[in-house]
């Protein structure tokens, strides 16, 4: 889900230009991408295709390994009947990202500060869109790219080793993920499979409700 942005960002926005995308890839390729992203409100650009499969082999599914996390070059595993293959893909990853237009002081309000505009992610390096009256944690120069530590009260910064517990009725299982920003007033993180989960904090760790 796309998170909404407060309206006074969004009216601050800036246009930014970024690659059309210089490669088309196969169906089954972007689909697996798009479900390894792990960037809210992220897009993909891909830049280059490139497979190596047998002859005559045609392409029925892909797969990826671990989660992607911003801009890069990955090696993607290709299975046709009864053939294998493998390609690489290279591609950025676009995202809104909020950053302050001015200085700003500790403990001052941020949303008259900062502008969001799309500005390409590089891997573990995944900005955050603060609530409304949000405060700032430290001093900030002009052009921060705003992060979840930079807010006040903030707990966890996205990427941040998080203790998931899953809970199912009566079985409950811990799982190690990593925590992800998916909206104000929302608590979510990444597990290891690559599912994205949402919950609410207690004790330290994120308790999560599966039918």
């Amino acid at each position: 889900m796309t998170p909404h942005f407060p309206l006074a960002l969004l009216l601050a926005t800036a246009a930014a230009s970024h690659p059309t995308g210089a490669a088309n890839l196969p169906p089954e390729v972007s689909e697996v991408l798009s479900h390894a992203l792990s960037v809210p409100a992220a897009h993909i650009v891909p830049l280059s295709w490139a497979a190596h499969m047998p002859e005559g082999c045609v392409l029925r599914q892909a797969a990826l390994s671990g989660a992607v996390t911003g801009s890069g070059r990955v090696p993607v595993k290709l299975y046709g009947q009864g053939c294998t293959g493998w390609g690489w893909v290279h591609f950025e990853v676009w995202a809104p990202t909020a950053y302050t237009t001015r200085p700003v002081r500790a403990g001052e309000q941020l949303q008259s500060a900062l502008a969001v505009e799309d500005r390409e992610i590089k891997s573990g390096h995944v900005g955050t869109v603060p609530p409304p009256g949000a405060l700032a944690a430290r001093d900030l120069p002009r052009g921060s790219v705003l992060q979840a530590s930079d807010i006040a009260g903030a707990t966890t910064a996205s990427g941040e080793a998080v203790k998931v517990i899953v809970m199912s009725g009566s079985l409950a299982i811990e799982l190690q993920g990593r925590a992800v920003s998916c909206g104000v007033g929302r608590t979510c993180a990444l597990l290891p499979s690559g599912r994205h989960v949402e919950g609410h904090w207690e004790d330290g760790r994120l308790l999560v409700d599966v039918p």
